[in-house]
């Protein structure tokens, strides 16, 4: 995997888990604009927290850390996480609030941010271009490793684009528990690369549930170095977001592939709804219902649980007035359609289905 121009990672073992990778750096080589994206959860994470902040000036690095959810576990937590950034800042020449921080793992334990300081300088000379060992040092739970890469052409010019994201479990709209870096070195002003990326969020790592679960550290990173071709014309910005908005569908999509315990792959349609709001809550109703994933698990075509759902999700329904289709939920890659005939909306959505596995994980999850 290339990396875009006006991009390094890195990542090592720092001590936070007890072998693997555990920290990863993502550094621009200069202040570059990025657009940030934050779970909706209301009890966030330090590590959010302090990104939330920073988000709206130019980025030098984004520390990243795995096993550890920097979350909730000591009253000097925001404090101790402000000020890796202030020790990560005076290492690469910058201030403070150029500095992003994301954390995932458990949460409730506290973070050793003083082995993470003391590790800084390991992590800064390690950066280099290794795509797939950064990767690495993001994953909790995943069983393998979400990277996606798109380019085109704009003019002379190679348009580079590069996704990392982690997530398998407590995965719901609105994020999910995943953390996602996209890196590309086309030339774009921060307001429209904000606006496609939202657009590219929605029908994405918004539109994916594996057990309705939201987390504390969701968050989404797209930066651009802006040391390729500036992307001025219509047909360039067209190729520039289709390229953005597949490479965050692959990465969505890896991530219910990759759902803890899953057995099967669902791509869950509401058809012909009245509104896009009544498609929404009618898909999400059948997405998120428990009884529903179960039956998927035991291939039971048992559509009375559809039906269920989206009455409780506020959606009516009358006898002959909608219908279902499915693929043989024999298979592992299942297409199911409810068509409400009623309207011109619609809305897609990712989901599994929910096994013993599944319970088996996070029972022992700690």
């Amino acid at each position: 995997m290339n990396l875009p121009k006006g991009f390094l990672v890195s990542a090592i073992h720092s001590g936070i888990k007890k072998k693997k990778l555990d920290l990863g750096l993502i550094y621009f080589d200069k202040l570059y604009p990025c657009a940030g994206f934050f779970t909706n959860n209301r009890n966030v994470s330090y590590s959010v927290t302090l990104s939330k902040k920073h988000i709206r000036n130019r980025i030098k690095a984004i520390l990243v850390n795995s096993g550890n959810a920097n979350c909730f576990s000591h009253a000097t937590g925001e404090k101790d996480t402000f000020h890796m950034a202030d020790e990560l800042a005076k290492y690469l020449g910058v201030k403070p609030e150029n500095i992003l921080i994301a954390s995932t793992g458990i949460i409730g334990r506290k973070l050793p941010y003083k082995k993470i300081i003391g590790s800084f300088p390991s992590l800064i000379n390690d950066c280099g271009y290794r795509a797939e060992k950064f990767s690495r040092s993001i994953m909790t739970t995943d069983t393998f490793m979400k990277i996606s890469q798109r380019s085109f052409r704009a003019g002379k010019d190679k348009i580079m684009i590069l996704g990392f994201a982690k997530g398998a479990g407590m995965i719901a709209p609105h994020l999910a528990t995943m953390l996602a870096f996209i890196l590309t070195d086309a030339g774009i002003g921060i307001k429209t690369l904000r606006s496609i990326s939202r657009r590219a969020l929605d029908e994405s790592f918004n539109s994916i549930t594996v057990d309705g679960c939201m987390s504390t550290n969701d968050s989404v990173y797209v930066a651009s170095s802006g040391l390729s071709r500036q992307l001025k014309d219509r047909k360039s910005m067209d190729k520039f977001e289709e390229s953005l908005r597949s490479v965050f569908l692959d990465l969505a999509k890896m991530i219910v592939r990759d759902a803890e315990g899953a057995t099967k792959f669902v791509t869950l349609k509401v058809e012909r709804a009245a509104s896009p709001k009544e498609a929404i809550k009618a898909a999400y109703g059948i997405a998120n219902s428990t009884l529903f994933k179960a039956a998927l698990y035991g291939e039971n075509a048992n559509w009375g649980r559809i039906i269920s759902a989206v009455g409780q999700a506020g959606v009516e329904l009358k006898d002959g007035g909608f219908s279902i289709k499915s693929s043989p939920l024999s298979g592992k890659e299942v297409t199911i359609v409810l068509d409400l005939h009623r309207g011109k909306s619609s809305k897609t959505v990712y989901m599994s289905d929910l096994t013993p596995q599944y319970v088996k994980i996070n029972a022992g999850y700690s």
